[in-house]
């Protein structure tokens, strides 16, 4: 029973959160916009595709168009479990939490490649070989990223990471570490400007494009789920987690994660779409060798440092 709580809590957390999300992309978007606006806009958007008539296109595969959408969504809620809120304020504390988020954001990508591909039909297809490079691409970085962090903690433990920090805070002695996760943060969540899959300039909707209704609604929810948990995950990593003066652990960490969000979408509007090429370009020719560098560095410092901080 408590089990079964508190994933309901950890939903409703979520959604709450990717509520928030929606609002801030709204505000952030380029062009004038209006506070009224942008706190209806969500709900509106809610109900006029759960009323939208849910179209299977003809010759799509059954079972992978089906269930594509609630991969996505599961993939979120699940990962959700290992993301601390405070200092015993989580669903799931696994002594291998960081390996446990990063190995789950992986079916992500593979429920947008299934979305593409079971559509029969030439968008998908090429959404599809775009979404599998996307996999390849941003989880080496990734990793490397995070690599960081667990070695001057000497643990895969989340709640470890945050107790690491108290005498001082990753970002500030990791910095590269920090932007090289960002950037693959945008990719793992297909944002802009790392969407070219679902671009809808170019491909009409891409992986989504024969997608509409209540499944439509699922892939938006699951995408914006993931990138304010990877933000989150950052706030881990980088930024102290629940760590901070006057306020209770789980205020602090929200607050720091839609601070992150905010400064991560308002950077992102300032650069026009990444191509697929330049993205593969920036993936191993850049964030790749950086990792490496990162690494290398940690370890430096790590053993000069003071107690690994």
């Amino acid at each position: 029973m408590t089990l079964i709580l508190t994933a309901l809590l950890v939903l409703l957390i979520l959604l709450v959160g990717v509520y928030c999300m929606t609002v801030l992309e709204y505000l952030l978007s380029p062009g004038p916009r209006k506070i009224v606006v942008a706190f209806t806009l969500p709900i509106a958007t809610l109900f006029a595709l759960l009323r939208q008539e849910d179209v299977i296109p003809r010759g799509a595969d059954f079972f992978l168009f089906r269930s594509a959408p609630f991969i996505a969504f599961a993939v979120a809620t699940l990962i959700a479990l290992v993301v601390p809120l405070g200092p015993g304020v989580i669903g799931f504390n696994p002594s291998i939490g960081l390996f446990y988020f990063i190995v789950l954001l992986s079916p992500l990508v593979v429920a947008v490649m299934n979305a593409g591909w079971s559509q029969n039909a030439k968008v998908g297809l090429f959404a599809t070989f775009r979404a599998a490079t996307y996999l390849i691409s941003y989880e080496v970085p990734l990793g490397f990223a995070a690599i960081g962090p667990v070695m001057a903690a000497q643990s895969l433990s989340t709640q470890r990471i945050v107790e690491a920090q108290a005498g001082l805070w990753y970002v500030v002695w990791q910095p590269l570490g920090l932007c090289i996760y960002l950037l693959a943060a945008l990719f793992v969540s297909f944002q802009h400007p790392f969407d070219s899959a679902l671009a809808g300039s170019e491909l009409e909707g891409g992986a989504f494009s024969e997608y509409s209704g209540g499944r439509l609604l699922l892939f938006k929810i699951a995408l914006r789920a993931v990138f304010l948990l990877v933000m989150a995950m950052g706030v881990v990593l980088f930024f102290g987690g629940w760590q901070g003066p006057l306020l209770p652990g789980p205020v602090w960490f929200l607050l720091k994660t839609f601070v992150l969000c905010i400064l991560v979408l308002w950077l992102a509007r300032f650069f026009p779409r990444v191509r697929h090429d330049q993205m593969l370009t920036l993936s191993w020719k850049i964030l790749l060798p950086a990792s490496l560098l990162n690494v290398t560095l940690v370890g430096i410092l790590t053993l000069i440092i003071p107690g690994g901080r």
